[in-house]
């Protein structure tokens, strides 16, 4: 990994580390994962917030909380000097598999 690439990956993992945060607050999540390409950053991330039971999932999408947490991650990532052209592509909430 370049010198860029371990920097961004730097500032991704420290504002993943408050989406987690938050997204604890939601009743029902369990997990935060995410996939990232560097060589088409900062379009090809996309974070998924996981969630334990379909019923809890179907109660955090009513409540807007994606819409939320896609505002959260713009914010911090924005701080960081990273502009994500649409926010509603990298955030996705997931139900149990």
């Amino acid at each position: 990994m370049s010198k860029i690439c371990h920097r961004l990956n730097n500032k991704l993992l420290a504002v993943l580390v408050q989406i987690n945060e938050e997204a604890k607050q939601v009743d029902g999540f369990s997990h935060l994962s995410h996939t990232v390409q560097f060589d088409c950053f900062p379009a090809s991330l996309l974070v998924h917030c996981h969630f334990s039971e379909a019923q809890k999932l179907r109660v955090a999408q009513s409540s807007h909380t994606e819409t939320k947490l896609q505002k959260q991650l713009h914010k911090l990532l924005f701080k960081k000097g990273i502009v994500l052209k649409d926010p509603k592509m990298n955030l996705k909430l997931q139900g149990p598999a």
